[in-house]
């Protein structure tokens, strides 16, 4: 009995979704090791900080307007009884009346209506008409200046209709300007910027950014005055830095763009982000896959074994040399 063909060895390869994991420390490798990645990080989430500061003043600023416009009273005219937010124990107001907290309301809706509104304007009519008149360098550096101009006319004019003009304007040219222009800046970054440090950036670095500015508001949170004075302050700084760093990013920008640099582009390329880590093209430039073919018909005891029709001896063509002698035997023997 002829022996079983020997199974060839195969180099085997790791398993693809074991290797090169895109976790959160390879974004933050990525963001350290990049100023231009930390450059896209400060656009995409710092202004969060203003809009937090803002957004928080404005919400204090429309509560006590309702608040001293419809007051909560130890005796209500329309009951005979004592309103829901009156503390008889205490004999003061803990809360808003059921008509402020209604106002509020209102308020609170007719600002979202009005936001998304301009924001569908502003993105429908103005975006691209912007980026393509003023270029992405200058269109960079027009939200970072819109919100530097809007801190400071809060801070000179701190009534409740000149925050909510403010607020609405921040966050429908955040929607409109800022978010268009920080995804033209991944053009000149390699794949594990746009996936790895991207999808960090906009889960964590955005969180953390409005997480800093409730630091802000929640410190200066004492009166309104406090807050206005003294987050209106916080905001110009980050508003100022932003503006730094637009002028900046545009540069780079357009020097990357040019010059068909690749910010984070490595040795390995990106393609093994795909692929677990695994290449099919060696060192030496040629393909795994060819190699490993070739290894398998250069074994005789492959099945998978090609030859030339030059090579095929007696045993290929079922003519073997036992086979033979025993032909020759029987016909002796008759």
């Amino acid at each position: 009995v002829e022996d079983a063909p020997k199974a060839v060895d195969v180099e085997k390869k790791d398993d693809p979704k074991k290797g090169n994991k895109a976790g959160i420390l390879e974004g933050i490798h990525l963001f350290v090791e990049h100023n231009y990645v930390k450059g896209i990080f400060a656009i995409s989430c710092l202004f969060m900080v203003e809009v937090t500061i803002v957004d928080y003043t404005m919400k204090v600023l429309a509560r006590e307007h309702f608040a001293e416009e419809f007051p909560c009273l130890p005796f209500d005219e329309a009951t005979g009884e004592a309103m829901a937010c009156w503390n008889a124990e205490t004999n003061s107001a803990v809360g808003l009346s059921t008509e402020a907290i209604k106002s509020f309301t209102t308020f609170m809706g007719f600002f979202g209506q009005a936001t998304n509104g301009l924001s569908f304007l502003l993105s429908f009519f103005g975006t691209s008409a912007i980026i393509q008149y003023l270029g992405l360098r200058i269109t960079l550096l027009l939200f970072p200046s819109i919100c530097l101009i809007v801190i400071v006319t809060v801070r000179m004019y701190p009534t409740l209709n000149v925050v909510f003009a403010a607020m609405m304007i921040l966050k429908a040219n955040s929607y409109a300007l800022n978010n268009p222009t920080k995804e033209m800046l991944y053009q000149p970054t390699s794949s594990n910027v746009k996936y790895k440090a991207k999808s960090w950036i906009d889960i964590f670095g955005a969180r953390g950014s409005k997480a800093l500015g409730s630091v802000v508001t929640n410190a200066f949170s004492t009166s309104a005055v406090e807050l206005i004075d003294k987050g209106s302050l916080v905001g110009m700084c980050v508003a100022s830095f932003l503006i730094w760093n637009a002028t900046f990013m545009g540069k780079k920008f357009e020097e990357y763009t040019e010059s068909g640099f690749i910010v984070g582009e490595t040795n390995d390329d990106d393609d093994d982000v795909d692929t677990g880590g695994y290449t099919e093209v060696n060192e030496g430039g040629k393909s795994n896959n060819i190699e490993m073919a070739s290894r398998q018909n250069d074994e005789k005891e492959t099945s998978c074994a090609f030859y030339d029709d030059d090579e095929i001896g007696e045993e290929e063509e079922g003519q073997s040399l036992s086979g033979g002698e025993d032909e020759k035997h029987i016909v002796a023997t008759v």
